[in-house]
């Protein structure tokens, strides 16, 4: 499997062929050595350097904001046969996403249509090398990422590897009428169903919980020792649960609403299949400030052995550490009360799905 080569030759020359988009209507013009003595700043692009475990990683930093709406009819990276007790699904790729996009058309059926952009700051490319056992340098991986990114993700997500937390959110009265309509229950059955008196009793609490990707039908993160990929659902952990801010269901909700294995928590699925979320706002959308409510840490990689990356959003100098093969990174930066989410949605969204934005004038989606 060497998926490296054409995958950095059709990277960079996206990268290039953007750049070079964005920078067409620009005109050059020779300034005065006065002039030039008033400018003081930092170039656009800077190159940095690094070793770590045996890797020399060169880094290509682009110094911009990039406003995208872009369009992709799919998406495949890492698409090779792959076996293993941790390749969760038969899917034939990493990472696949049918009608892929970036950013959304507000009122797109109407002449006040107006372009929602995903939002990018600071992107950069990376190469990885090592030394292999012939003794000649090559490269090892490459990874395109962004230093904040905010703006919604669309696609029919059928297979996902690498690092995807979010958070869950939303009071216990929805969880209870979604479980009273699954299981045909009224007001006076929910009371002897003891998932459903729980429910009730917790009323209007708010109830959360990080998802992650997991395996279908049981909720495991990792198989063997070994993280999974190729997973086709985000859910609950196994051994996870919901949780509550309450202080008299603090101790108890977890003991009914934990996810023993078989992706259900209070009777509620906690395991949810990719292709339901057909839209996934990316970043804080509350904060319109790119700063404020931008993701940190984003990035997608391929490699063609395990690489470790820098993870650029943390504070210390932390890897993240990925498999052969495609991986993408939204990971939480921080932790507990501190932590900071790559994307929120709804208890009401996890369990009933989400639409997709318009992305195109007049189509839901492919243009």
């Amino acid at each position: 499997m060497r998926p490296i080569r054409p995958f950095a030759q059709r990277a960079l020359a996206l990268f290039c062929g953007c750049l070079i988009s964005c920078f067409a209507q620009a005109e050059l013009r020779p300034m005065a050595d006065s002039e030039l003595a008033e400018v003081t700043g930092q170039a656009m692009i800077t190159l940095d350097g690094l070793t770590y475990g045996g890797f020399e990683y060169t880094r290509v930093n682009i110094g911009a904001d990039i406003d995208l709406l872009t369009n992709i009819d799919e998406l495949r990276l890492g698409n090779y046969s792959r076996s293993g007790a941790n390749t969760v699904s038969n899917q034939p790729a990493d990472i696949w996403i049918d009608n892929f996009a970036l950013g959304r058309i507000d009122n797109a059926n109407s002449s006040d249509a107006t372009i929602a952009p995903f939002q990018i700051r600071d992107p950069y490319v990376e190469f990885a090398f090592k030394v292999n056992a012939q003794g000649v340098r090559e490269v090892a991986g490459i990874r395109l990422g962004f230093g904040r990114a905010r703006g919604d993700l669309s696609g029919d997500i059928r297979s996902l590897t690498g690092v995807m937390q979010g958070l869950v959110t939303g009071s216990a009265s929805t969880a209870r009428e979604y479980y009273m309509q699954q299981n045909g229950l009224n007001s006076l059955t929910c009371a002897f169903d003891f998932n459903c008196l729980a429910l009730s009793l917790a009323g209007d609490t708010e109830i959360y919980s990080e998802v992650q990707l997991v395996k279908s039908g049981t909720g495991e993160t990792t198989i063997n020792g070994q993280p999974i990929n190729r997973a086709t659902d985000i859910g609950v952990a196994k051994g996870d649960s919901f949780q509550t801010d309450n202080a008299l269901l603090k101790g108890i909700l977890p003991l009914i609403a934990a996810n023993n294995g078989d992706c259900k928590a209070s009777g509620l699925p906690a395991c949810f299949a990719l292709l339901n979320y057909k839209s996934i706002f990316i970043g804080d959308r509350t904060q319109t400030d790119l700063n404020l409510g931008g993701a940190q840490g984003i990035f997608f990689s391929l490699q063609n052995q395990n690489v470790p990356w820098q993870d650029l959003a943390a504070a210390n100098a932390r890897f993240v550490e990925t498999q052969s093969g495609a991986f993408a990174n939204f990971a939480k930066t921080g932790e507990g009360a501190n932590a900071m989410y790559p994307f929120i949605v709804s208890l009401y969204e996890a369990l009933n799905g989400t639409a997709r934005v318009p992305t195109c004038m007049g189509q839901g989606k492919g243009c």
